[in-house]
């Protein structure tokens, strides 16, 4: 899908037989990417900033955001795939049949680890092929560590992240490993996530409080916050925070809309907190962004 989209774009290197890697930064704010994903082949985005929006064919969402993990092998089950916002990051795409003897190369390296990759294909395909790793121990560590490599080093890393995250999952006891947590919310529940998810959506100018959204979808407030979380991968506060800056960064493209109006227009009374938590996101000030832009 995004090894389709970035054919002629990013930076690619060949790390090893059957798994190659790309350093890119799209400038777009949102598009739509190509369900196009060859068999035996499967993508891992370590995402750095933006995120990718997942459509499921029953309506529910899958959101990858920065310091976040997107696991693709099966394309089957979607529905449309886009990027909200400007996106920025590393690509791993592999050809699983071209990388066996890599991957056992690397594994008797290693000790003569066992990688059920049999294993990995049934847990992906339980959940229709597509899942989000973090945030979670691993993925805290693998960020910290991809910011400080310089970046001639930073596709091989990637790739070896890669195989460290199937070994992971290929020997993941049920229930124990921090990492690509098991439980997701029932159709039931994703579906009123998603419409949730879609009010907010249209109201990011209103006060938004997890009670209210709670009884909006009609589930408990732990119910609403742990699926939230399970589904889209952030909690819903951080959610909402990031996506509110990224309508900001939007609407500071508007000529004549002053600061205080786009603080309005994203749920801020205070021009200072907005700020505040711009720079948290993007690390300039709103007018610095929007002389930039």
């Amino acid at each position: 899908m995004l090894a389709e989209f970035l054919a002629d774009r990013g930076d690619w290197t060949l790390v090893m037989p059957g798994a190659r890697a790309c350093l890119f930064s799209l400038d777009k704010w949102s598009f739509p990417l190509p369900l196009q994903l060859e068999r035996m082949h499967f993508e891992t985005l370590f995402c750095t900033r933006g995120s990718v929006t997942l459509t499921r064919q029953d309506g529910s969402f899958l959101t990858a955001g920065a310091q976040q993990v997107l696991i693709l092998t099966d394309l089957t089950d979607l529905a449309g795939a886009s990027v909200d916002a400007p996106l920025e990051g590393v690509l791993v795409a592999v050809d699983a049949r071209g990388a066996r003897e890599s991957l056992e190369s690397i594994c008797n390296l290693l000790g003569g680890l066992t990688l059920d990759t049999g294993r990995v294909r049934r847990w992906m395909s339980s959940r229709g092929g597509c899942a989000v790793e973090g945030p979670t121990h691993w993925s805290r560590a693998a960020f910290a560590d991809l910011d400080r490599l310089p970046r001639s080093e930073r596709a091989r890393w990637c790739v070896w992240k890669s195989v460290e995250l199937l070994y992971l999952l290929s020997a993941q006891e049920e229930q124990e490993m921090d990492v690509l947590p098991d439980s997701m919310p029932g159709r039931n529940i994703a579906r009123s996530l998603a419409e949730t998810r879609r009010y907010m959506e249209e109201h990011l100018d209103e006060p938004l409080t997890i009670p209210a959204l709670s009884r909006r979808a009609c589930l408990s407030a732990t119910t609403f916050k742990e699926g939230f979380r399970q589904l889209y991968g952030l909690p819903v506060h951080t959610w909402l925070r990031k996506r509110r800056m990224e309508r900001a960064a939007e609407l500071l493209h508007t000529p004549g809309l002053s600061l205080e109006g786009v603080a309005k227009a994203v749920g801020y009374s205070s021009v200072s907190q907005f700020a505040a938590a711009f720079r948290q996101q993007y690390g300039v000030t709103p007018g610095k962004y929007r002389k930039n832009v």
